[in-house]
């Protein structure tokens, strides 16, 4: 069973040392995508709040920004949503720290890529 999880992860994965393994996985290329996943939900909140003051909170398509909006205003969704990512950023790039770059690295492009999901469908309304 071993031998065949080495063999299915070296043909998904490739080799550990390979080029696709450790492109952007340095302390400095973790800490540029951190900071990029922080900048695109940055621009989707900033975007969204936007987006809410011109054409009302009922445009929102997630139900949880809708309330807080509504309870605290721009400033608490503000709060709510810089520390919900900030904490998550940081959680990857702990677990780079900690051995996992290539998992960092991963979850970081995806998590700035839903930032820049949200960003983009805020344009769009």
């Amino acid at each position: 069973m071993s031998n065949l999880r080495a063999r299915t992860r070296h043909l998904l994965l490739g080799p550990d040392d390979g080029w696709a393994a450790t492109l952007a996985t340095g302390p400095l290329a973790i800490t540029c995508l951190a900071i990029f996943a922080l900048l695109m939900h940055a621009l989707d909140l900033a975007s969204g709040i936007r987006m809410m003051l011109v054409y009302g909170i009922s445009l929102e398509q997630n139900p949880l920004a809708r309330a807080i909006m509504t309870d605290g205003g721009p400033l608490g969704l503000a709060v709510a949503k810089l520390g919900v990512v900030g904490i998550g950023v940081l959680l990857f790039v702990r677990t780079a720290h900690i051995g996992r770059p290539r998992l960092a690295r991963n979850c970081l492009l995806l998590a700035a890529g839903i930032g820049l999901l949200g960003f983009t469908s805020n344009l769009v309304g």
